[in-house]
């Protein structure tokens, strides 16, 4: 199976200003990123999806990444993640490369492990899902809008489904942006069909969205 890794990175994120690129322990969130990714050493392709201009001086320090400028109109706040997906794969088509699936590593989980990252591999190989996602154990003080089923293995509207009543399976959540796996190509990049999850602890599982998150990041991170 190859394997193309995409970290997408733009501009003017609204909670946390400019948080992709913001300083973490000596670099940005960005670059900790590409070199976590040349790290796992299970990628056919890394590329960064960016509309920051100043981070192509990094090409320079990256020669064997491939820096792809993002055009603005899907660099909003409001772009889904599968026009960018889709922006960088064609690109690789148009280069005369292809892939069999992509995997989505976004800076804002810089305590991801490369074991979880290679389990998570290994996993999609084996079980041939449409997607991969990983996922976190649900707590009393979360409450997102889809839970996962272990049993099941689908997605659940929480609002209309209560969790007390199936005390005897074990409820989990999107972790934030740990790992995604997608395979190629597809219609929409979206958690449909088929799926397959890795559980990720904490502080793993942290996804960085304000300055509690970063501070807290800051105290884990090695």
């Amino acid at each position: 199976m190859k394997l193309v890794c995409l970290i997408p990175a733009r501009t003017n994120s609204k909670r946390l200003k400019n948080k992709n690129f913001l300083n973490f322990n000596g670099k940005s969130l960005l670059e900790w990123s590409l070199i976590f990714s040349k790290k796992v050493k299970n990628f056919d392709r890394i590329i960064c999806s960016t509309d920051n201009v100043k981070i192509f001086k990094l090409r320079k320090k990256y020669p064997d990444i491939i820096f792809l400028k993002r055009p603005k109109k899907i660099a909003k706040d409001d772009t889904p993640m599968s026009s960018v997906i889709r922006h960088a794969t064609n690109y690789l088509r148009e280069k005369g490369e292809n892939y069999d699936a992509v995997a989505l590593l976004q800076p804002t989980s810089p305590l991801r492990k490369v074991s979880t990252i290679r389990k998570s591999i290994l996993k999609f190989k084996k079980d041939s899902p449409d997607y991969l996602a990983s996922v976190k154990k649900l707590d009393h003080v979360c409450s997102p809008n889809m839970i996962i089923s272990k049993k099941n293995k689908r997605f659940i509207q929480s609002k209309n489904f209560d969790i007390h009543k199936n005390k005897g399976e074990k409820y989990f959540h999107l972790d934030g942006g740990v790992i995604f796996i997608f395979k190629l190509p597809s219609k929409n990049y979206r958690l449909n069909g088929k799926g397959a999850f890795v559980e990720v602890k904490f502080p793993e599982s942290i996804d960085i969205n304000d300055k509690k998150d970063l501070i807290i990041a800051k105290k884990f991170f090695k």
